[in-house]
Order: structure tokens, then sequence, then C-alpha cells
């Protein structure tokens, strides 16, 4: 009895480790899938205004910015995290999106020109008790207006990352990975205006400290 006790408490503890790290939303890739965008953000430092792509399948105005009001911004972080890497990139840097964010939105524009079947996939965690607690996810067709018709996953809890309060020497860590499907949206297909907002929601977003942490954005779409 005390074995059997002794083996549930171990799987449960397993089970809880796996959860806090990968969420459920994990999306298959065909294989005639090419990775069009990709952002590591190794090479980012200071405020950022705009953050272009380290990788683009071809020339765009693919960017991500940060637009509202108040006092937030983005920054960078090391060490990040190495769930979604690619093209072999170690982990390096990430994307820091500061608080206040209640009145601000990350806005990545991601045309998607002769493409079809999009996926978006990224790294994501919170700066401890202070980051935002909600992430709501939505795009729009038009470059204008934002919906969430027929997107599955429009919302995430981003956990800790877990080199905040960490000491010593730091690695780049894995941290929960959220995958967007829009293979069942049309309007995302060979669009040019396509676009991903992501607005931030719970209890800190007003706060003047805490952000929210993104690595290895990543767009994979299929030729149209």
């Amino acid at each position: 009895m005390k074995k059997l006790i002794y083996l549930i408490t171990i799987f449960m503890f397993v089970s809880c480790t796996k959860d806090r790290n990968y969420p459920s939303n994990v999306v298959s890739i065909s294989s005639s899938s090419v990775l069009i965008y990709y952002w590591n953000f190794n090479a980012t430092s200071g405020t950022l205004s705009f953050i272009n792509p380290d990788y683009s399948l071809f020339v765009s105005n693919a960017k991500i910015t940060y637009p509202g009001t108040g006092a937030g911004y983005m920054d960078s972080f090391s060490p990040a995290y190495n769930n979604n890497l690619r093209n072999n990139d170690l982990g390096g840097a990430g994307l820091k999106v500061r608080n206040p964010s209640y009145s601000r939105a990350l806005i990545m524009a991601m045309p998607t020109n002769n493409f079809k079947n999009i996926v978006i996939q990224f790294d994501t965690a919170k700066s401890g008790n202070s980051g935002a607690t909600t992430q709501n996810y939505s795009y729009t067709v038009d470059g204008t207006n934002y919906i969430i018709t027929d997107l599955i996953v429009n919302t995430f809890n981003p956990l800790d990352d877990p080199n905040v309060n960490a000491t010593g020497t730091l690695s780049p860590v894995e941290v929960s990975k959220v995958a967007l499907d829009f293979r069942n949206i049309a309007g995302a297909n060979n669009n040019p205006n396509f676009k991903l907002k992501i607005s931030f929601a719970g209890a800190t977003v007003a706060t003047t400290s805490g952000n929210n942490r993104f690595d290895n954005i990543t767009l994979e779409a299929e030729p149209n």
C-alpha cells in the first residue's frame, strides 16, 4: 500500500511538472509547411520600438510592435528559452513586454502572401507574481479590426519564468510553448494584412513592474 501511494505521488509530481512546462495546445506541422518568419531576439538590446524578423522567407513588412498609451515598453532579457528554436540556433535573448500593459497590445504583422494553412508558435512566460496573468489572442484580416472567430486557442495563462528568482549561472530554459492554429481560417491565407494581437489581463497589468516574456516566435505555412 505504501509503495502504491509512493508511485501515485511520483506520478502526480511528474504530471504537474509537465503541465507546468508545456501547454496542451500542441499542433502537428504538415511536412509541406515551410518556415516563413522567425524571431529569436538574440540580437536585441535596449528599449525596442519595433523588431524585424531574424529570418524571413521573403521581403515583407513583418515586424513586432507594442502600440498604446502609458509607460509600458519592450526590451530584451537573457538567458531566454529553448522550446521553439529553429535553424540550429542557440537560446540567447528574448523579448520582454513590460507593464503597465492594460493600455497596450503586442502586434505581430505577418503578411502571408502566397501561403496558406498558417500556424504560429512561440515560447512564453511571465515575471513571477508581477507579470500579466492572462494573454488574449486575436487576429485581423483587414489590418484594422481584430476578431477571434474560429481561433480555437484565444487565451493563455503564462507560467513563471523559472530564471526570475534563480541565482548563480543561468542557462536558457524550457517554458510553455503556445501554438495558434489558423489552418481552418481562410482569411489568414494569402493575406498581406494578416496580424496577430496579444493583449494582457489580470490584477497586475496596471502596475509599473512586471512583464510577459516571449521567444522563438515562428509562422509556418504551406505554399498556396
